[in-house]
């Protein structure tokens, strides 16, 4: 008995011209998933149409490195599409505290699902963090108030040159910001470089000062990372 004929899906068609031409597949894969998220299908729909594209060009449903490779750039999308919901301050470009819950609660979540090459969240990422000096008390309150949202400014501009493996860079409090990044040997030099130039800066500033930055490790489960992020914020 002959197996039926199965279609190609719509939004399959790149995917599987490349699979025919067997060129730049994995590209196609990543546009496949990034496209149903953008467009709010749920990953159930997704894989569906994934495994009857191949049916259609292969005879058989996609093989387990499609799978994967299709829902990590579909959660790739839906994890941008949550955090663009959360307002960016327009004028310092910083994120707000539930911006880096979501990338850390996300990145947990990742590693719990075994989408991430090493599990041990701890032992590759960590949260850097910078405590600015106060304005001075006895500076004008509309000319404080311009200028703590540019030493902030000027510190996420920082971060995001010197560690360029960090997320958004988000606000906890009004002097202290914080981003999630990548553990590597040199972050620690890093971080102090990133100190160094912003403590430069603040001499030269009305109010002074200088800052304070550090390193801290992720915790094992989430929920204590939750409460640690809880902490720096009060």
């Amino acid at each position: 008995m002959s197996q039926p004929i199965v279609a190609v899906p719509p939004r399959g068609r790149m995917l599987a011209d490349a699979l025919v031409h067997r060129s730049g597949v994995e590209a196609a894969l990543a546009d496949f998933g990034a496209a149903y998220a953008r467009e709010g299908e749920g990953l159930d729909v997704c894989l569906a149409d994934l495994d009857d594209t191949h049916l259609a060009v292969e005879g058989d449903a996609a093989p387990l490195l499609a799978v994967r490779r299709t829902a990590l750039a579909w959660a790739d999308a839906v994890q941008g599409h949550y955090n663009r919901l959360t307002c960016i301050d327009p004028l310092t470009g910083l994120g707000s505290i539930q911006h880096v819950q979501a990338q850390v609660a996300g990145l947990y979540r990742a590693a719990a699902d075994g989408w991430l090459a090493d599990a041990d969240v701890a032992r590759t990422h960590a949260l850097v963090v910078i405590e600015l000096p106060e304005v001075r008390g006895d500076v004008e309150p509309g000319f404080g108030r311009l200028e703590g949202m540019l030493r902030r400014a000027t510190t996420a501009e920082l971060i995001r040159d010197r560690l360029p493996s960090s997320s958004q860079v988000a606000e906890l409090t009004a002097d202290r910001l914080v981003a999630l990044v990548r553990r590597a040997p040199t972050l620690h030099a890093r971080l102090a470089a990133v100190v160094d130039v912003l403590d430069r800066r603040l001499r030269v500033s009305p109010s002074g000062g200088s800052c304070r930055g550090w390193v801290e490790a992720l915790p094992p489960a989430p929920d204590a990372a939750r409460d640690l992020l809880d902490e720096l914020a009060r």
